[in-house]
């Protein structure tokens, strides 16, 4: 009677083992929440660097129609 179920448990144990074998393998391939932060903040370096420049752009566009053009 208890051998069988300690038997059970070393089987269980096994696939627990090889499921949790599984799990750790597949964590790696997950976005960490650093990696997570890093992205957001070259994002938002990127959305700011393009609105200023377009901003500075279109500035330049109507002064130079404001100036040259009356």
């Amino acid at each position: 009677m208890m051998e069988d179920r300690v038997a059970a448990l070393e089987t269980d144990m096994r696939d627990v083992r090889d499921r949790l074998a599984r799990i750790e393998t597949r964590l790696d391939t997950f976005a960490t929440k650093e990696d997570l932060h890093k992205e957001l903040h070259a994002q938002t370096v990127r959305f700011i660097t393009f609105t200023t420049t377009i901003s500075t752009v279109l500035v330049g566009i109507v002064y130079g129609i404001a100036r040259y053009v009356h």
